[in-house]
């Protein structure tokens, strides 16, 4: 998530939501090598959630609510034929109530913070595609 926030031609809003998942990131990745699993997974969740926003704000699509994430990476794996997308982002749900809950042992937490770094990396390459198709007037 560290390329796009760089790149010229993007919306105010597109930009601020990659500002915030970097700094989301940063911020999980300070925590997580403190092995403070439970803040990392919320802030890694936070920096999962604003690169779905940043990719959806491509194409003019608002995200008002936790509801619509699961609803908008199901389409996004629909037109893009890769399922994966939305089973690895219903699988990083967990990061989500692990803040709350500590659903994630410790000892497993290295492999959520994998998967919400592979799943940050393919929202990154969904948007470099997009932006790569875009007609220009």
């Amino acid at each position: 998530m560290t390329e796009m926030d760089e790149s010229s031609g993007l919306s105010d809003i597109t930009s601020r939501y990659l500002k915030t998942g970097n700094k989301y990131l940063s911020n999980a990745n300070k925590y997580f090598s403190k092995n403070e699993f439970r803040k990392s997974s919320e802030l890694l969740w936070g920096a999962v959630t604003q690169s779905i926003k940043a990719l959806a704000s491509l194409s003019g699509t608002h995200i008002p609510s936790h509801a619509k994430f699961f609803d908008y990476t199901r389409s996004v794996s629909k037109e893009t034929g890769d399922e994966t997308y939305h089973t690895l982002f219903l699988e990083l749900n967990t990061l989500h109530k692990n803040f709350y809950d500590e659903e994630i042992p410790p000892v497993d937490f290295p492999i959520f913070y994998r998967k919400a770094i592979s799943f940050l990396k393919k929202t990154e390459e969904l948007m470099k595609v997009q932006i790569a198709t875009r007609i220009t007037p």
